[in-house]
């Protein structure tokens, strides 16, 4: 589990679901999730049909877990270029120790959603434990003849190489990677700023991908890391005058304004509203209302009145 994390988490996070962040992650990058981990599938999908995430009511009877078990599942429909439909069912076990049940209960979804919804199904299992010993795929049973046997796809996080993880053009490697650390340090609260440190420079220097998917991928792999290797508020204003952000790189981290990562985001936020405020008393000299300047630059028309003195 993630006590020591909790224990030690600074003012400045809140509360934090670790379960909801990897969910909030797979949703916002699943085209990439798939193709990291389940390549052939990824070809056969049409992603020109925007994926369905179903909606957890519709499934809490089958998913069902012991309270305060941190875990990540969600239920993707997607559809084939062959116009077949097909469910994922992803589940991501996060930090726990092994459990020597997994099985079961890998297969306890799977009737449950087969009896429910009559559905093909594609599970996808994630460990981002550290035993490297403990690797469940597989759930049998027999009994005088009637036996039964229940394979699935298992990803055990300690089996990728860092370097290859780091090399990767897939950005679904950096979250991977950001496990592989959390797991590693997260007893160890300098071990955590830097590997923090490092994950986000190597995020800021990827400059191959488009325009626009950088943003994307600068902005939520950054909220994912900051809020996955948590660490005490004197060790985040370090991390703050240790990378430097450009003012590009502030306004793709301004992407979702509603969810600003923690370290960086009051810096973003006042280095934005600096900027509104010069817009505002440019538009101010050029004779344009206080009303329309509040419209555009998102500032209070109490704040751009104080500019005219």
């Amino acid at each position: 589990m993630i006590n020591s994390l909790v224990l030690e988490k600074p003012r400045e996070y809140g509360a934090v679901d670790y379960d909801g962040l990897w969910k909030k992650l797979i949703r916002e990058l699943f085209e990439e999730f798939v193709l990291f981990f389940a390549p052939d599938l990824y070809e056969e999908i049409e992603f020109v049909k925007e994926p369905e995430f179903l909606q957890q009511e519709l499934f809490q009877e089958i998913i069902q877990e012991k309270k305060g078990k941190q875990v990540a599942d969600q239920i993707v429909k997607v559809f084939l270029k062959s116009g077949e439909e097909r469910w994922i069912l992803i589940h991501i076990e996060v930090q726990g120790n092994p459990d020597p049940s997994f099985s079961k209960r890998m297969f306890r979804y799977y009737y449950r959603i087969f009896d429910k919804y009559d559905r093909d199904i594609v599970a996808v299992a994630l460990l981002t434990d550290a035993s490297k010993q403990f690797r469940p795929h597989m759930y049998h049973r027999s009994s005088h003849g009637t036996a039964l046997t229940y394979e699935y796809n298992m990803f055990k996080f300690t089996d990728y190489d860092e370097q290859e993880l780091m090399e990767s053009n897939n950005p679904f490697a950096i979250a991977v990677l950001a496990g592989k650390f959390a797991n590693e340090a997260k007893k160890d609260a300098e071990k955590r700023y830097r590997f923090k440190c490092q994950l986000i420079q190597l995020i800021l220097q990827r400059n191959a991908y488009p325009q626009e998917e950088r943003r994307i991928y600068l902005s939520t792999l950054i909220y994912f890391i900051d809020y996955l290797l948590q660490i005490p508020i004197e060790l985040s204003k370090k991390l703050r005058n240790e990378i430097i952000l450009s003012q590009e790189e502030m306004e793709m981290m301004y992407l979702d304004r509603n969810n600003l990562p923690p370290t960086f985001g009051e810096l973003v936020k006042l280095e934005r509203e600096e900027g509104q405020r010069k817009i505002a008393k440019s538009m101010l000299k050029e004779g344009f209302s206080i009303e329309l300047i509040a419209k555009l630059t998102e500032l209070s028309e109490d704040e751009i009145r104080k500019l005219q003195t």
